[in-house]
């Protein structure tokens, strides 16, 4: 899971490549100055983000899950619940057939005032199955709808999942192996997306946001895991070490930013105060689940401007403490900080840059660059999961094709960090 000598040599190859190429391309500079401003932002971006692209893509096979090593401590599972009536039957069923023992395993389901028959049916599933249920009398938002279920149960780890997701039979078994390490506080388990397919979704839509997951899940988290650092242990499935998690309780829930309550983003603000006491938060892709990802525009938009928001305010989080982790630690979260807020300005200067100056020749050579990052990681992600068909490459590759129009909503989100509701996307 945490290999520090071999990542360590990979960061060292990896910035010393970027800084030899950087520096010989300033060299160069000198009997070049007819390039337009734009080349250069082009090409000193381009360096640096493709050379930390490599680094994470190879490093990505060296993550392993931890496997099982035969730990089944007390488990509470905390299912927060508003207008899920559709799905939270399945959800229920899905926990509660797992193949955890059932002596080591409770569940506690938290409706938020719903406005739909979800309680009604949380209630019938309770007499089937003998859970506890809390009805909340007022609509509070995802964080006390948990920290109301922490209330009511006894567990020694925590796991919260969302209401639209089915577990497989293993993944709560999975999710708890990395806690035989002490210094794990906290553990992200896998998600996929379960109506990529549906009659009554935008196919194209969830088809992307399929190999979306994949990627961000099994390359990027699967990544961080080998540092023991993820960013964020995703609201989908994820578990905590309950005494760290009450530490930080009273904290989580009164989050403010610039002044204002923060009612979204809380998988984000509970994994860095996870690692601010010094904990390691890591991945676990055998902890496999199914979620429901939107299904049209306005909802996909809504989600984006909220993880975008989440993103600002975690990162502003983050920076107060990841000075004081190791040094590939910090090497490792400052390029992710600087790829994903660089990013999306590079690209709108790109464009506009291009537009003005490059030509014909820039806009090809240009869209080519795009479609070769996209085929590489279409190839890597074919070979890391068993499951990305081929079809799935295909949609990897014209992924960056919906990442333009993204861009503008992660730039929005970014300016407006305060707003937001307290379910987010529902």
């Amino acid at each position: 899971m945490y290999r520090p000598g071999k990542i360590a040599l990979l960061c060292c190859v990896n910035v010393c490549f970027t800084v030899a190429v950087l520096v010989c391309l300033y060299l160069y500079r000198v009997s070049m100055f007819e390039w337009q401003w734009t080349y250069w932002v082009v090409a000193i971006y381009g360096l640096v983000v493709t050379s930390f692209m490599v680094f994470r893509l190879i490093s990505a096979y060296l993550y392993k899950p931890v496997p099982d090593r035969g730990y089944r401590p007390n488990v509470s599972i905390i299912i927060p619940v508003y207008n899920e009536e559709s799905a939270i039957g399945n959800t229920i069923d899905a926990i509660l057939n797992s193949n955890y023992p059932k002596d080591k395993m409770e569940l506690v389901v938290v409706d938020d005032k719903s406005r739909d028959n979800s309680l009604e049916i949380i209630n019938k599933k309770s007499l089937e199955y003998g859970f506890k249920v809390v009805a909340h009398t007022e609509n509070m938002g995802k964080r006390h709808a948990m920290a109301s279920g922490v209330k009511q149960c006894n567990g020694d780890i925590l796991v919260c999942l969302d209401s639209d997701t089915l577990v497989e039979p293993d993944s709560i078994k999975m999710l708890v192996q990395p806690f035989t390490d002490d210094e794990v506080y906290c553990v992200c388990g896998n998600a996929s997306v379960i109506n990529k397919n549906s009659s009554k979704t935008n196919t194209w839509l969830t088809r992307f946001q399929k190999v979306w997951y994949a990627e961000a899940f099994r390359v990027r988290k699967g990544v961080e895991s080998l540092f023991g650092m993820v960013l964020c242990c995703s609201g989908v499935f994820s578990a905590y070490r309950r005494e760290k998690f009450e530490r930080v309780t009273n904290e989580w829930l009164n989050e403010k930013f610039l002044g204002r309550q923060v009612v979204a983003g809380d998988d984000r603000q509970m994994t860095n105060l996870m690692m601010r006491m010094g904990g390691k938060s890591v991945f676990q892709s055998t902890a496999l689940t199914y979620t429901v990802v939107p299904h049209n525009i306005k909802k996909f938009v809504n989600q984006q401007v909220r993880w975008a928001r989440g993103s600002v305010r975690g990162t502003s989080l983050a920076l107060t403490f990841f000075n004081r982790k190791n040094l590939s630690q910090k090497i490792l979260f400052y390029l992710i900080t600087f790829s994903t807020f660089v990013t999306p300005f590079v690209l709108v200067a790109s464009i506009i840059g291009l537009a003005l100056f490059g030509g014909t020749a820039g806009f090809i050579s240009y869209f080519l660059g795009l479609v070769l990052v996209a085929l590489l990681y279409a190839i890597t992600d074919k070979l890391l999961m068993n499951y990305f068909t081929v079809k799935d490459a295909l949609y990897r590759i014209a992924l960056f094709a919906l990442m333009w129009p993204v861009t503008f909503v992660y730039l929005y989100g970014w300016v407006t960090p305060w707003k937001g509701t307290v379910w987010g996307t529902r």
